[in-house]
């Protein structure tokens, strides 16, 4: 099944068009089950596809009719899991914006769902968090979830578009550990039960989240450049690259351009030589002109990262 791109999360109205009024609901959990799964990297599964010895998923109870274009909500229950390392998320979906209704309407059943989640698998409340996707929400909604969290339950609150900056965000990072994705999780957990109102909760949420990406990025520092340097000297086209063509092709990148801003800048030269030999992605070639990298092949780099996954493997047996 193709899954839909997590950008969709910030252009709703757009995404949701493609979809007849009755189906939009359905459609909304589809594409928030999918931005999970983006986040975590694990398997997709629907209730069609349901395979519980996969221990670590994420699934969405809904179902997808492909010959009408049609999706259907999920019954009874959370719209989707996510089975990660050593927690679980529960999440929960509208499409119900800033109303005073959406709290009881949408999200009180949420509880008796994250209750009977626990209770059945008998587990510890801290391994369990409920998380809560809407476009918009309303202050009812937010005064209620504060006050169950402030009892005891791990609640995320999170605007749809939130979600889909977050998972624009893990796409762009190759080293993401469910254990970093559990720190921002606790994070927006302890944000919510220390709030003192909607509009301070939303702009401490925001800066948490800027806070962990900014984190996120200094620990990916030294792989994203080494990556990115990597592609430009295939971009450049020869074995062996000089450091000013490298420096110059990825000048032109404007992704790379806005992750080199977040990391405060830097002495490029430098970050693309350790990128590239800490990495072990290429090898330095000394000249008298300047320095120069002789690629890896892309089966020589396989190779070696299957040597590493198979140690690491064999140790946990």
């Amino acid at each position: 099944m193709l899954l839909p791109a997590s950008s969709n999360l910030l252009r709703l109205e757009q995404y949701l068009d493609r979809y007849v009024a009755a189906g939009q609901p359905a459609a909304f959990e589809f594409l928030v089950g999918a931005a999970f799964h983006k986040i975590f990297y694990l398997p997709f599964q629907t209730k069609d596809t349901e395979d519980n010895t996969v221990k670590h998923r994420l699934i969405w109870y809904g179902r997808f009719d492909k010959r009408n274009n049609r999706f259907y909500l999920s019954p009874s229950g959370p719209d989707s899991v996510c089975f990660a390392y050593g927690f679980y998320i529960l999440i929960e979906c509208t499409l119900r914006g800033n109303v005073s209704n959406q709290w009881r309407r949408e999200f009180v059943e949420c509880l008796n769902h994250y209750d009977e989640f626990v209770s059945a698998r008998n587990l510890d409340r801290s391994e369990v968090y409920l998380t809560l996707i809407a476009p918009e929400f309303h202050r009812n909604t937010y005064m209620g979830f504060q006050q169950k969290a402030i009892e005891g339950y791990n609640i995320l609150m999170l605007e749809s578009s939130t979600l889909g900056r977050i998972s624009s965000m893990c796409e762009n990072v190759s080293t993401l550990r469910h254990l970093d994705l559990r720190h921002l999780v606790n994070s927006v957990v302890k944000k919510l039960r220390e709030s003192g109102s909607l509009g301070s909760f939303k702009k401490d949420l925001n800066r948490c989240i800027a806070d962990w990406e900014v984190d996120l990025l200094k620990q990916e520092k030294t792989v994203y450049f080494g990556l990115k340097s990597y592609e430009a000297m295939k971009k450049v086209g020869r074995k062996i690259v000089g450091i000013s063509d490298i420096m110059l092709t990825l000048e032109r990148d404007r992704k790379f351009e806005r992750y080199l801003n977040k990391l405060g800048g830097g002495d490029l030269s430098s970050l693309i030589r350790e990128g590239l030999i800490r990495e072990r992605l290429a090898r330095i070639v000394e000249t008298s002109i300047e320095d120069c990298f002789c690629r890896v092949d892309s089966i020589d780099f396989k190779a070696r990262g299957l040597r590493l996954i198979e140690s690491v493997e064999s140790i946990n047996q």
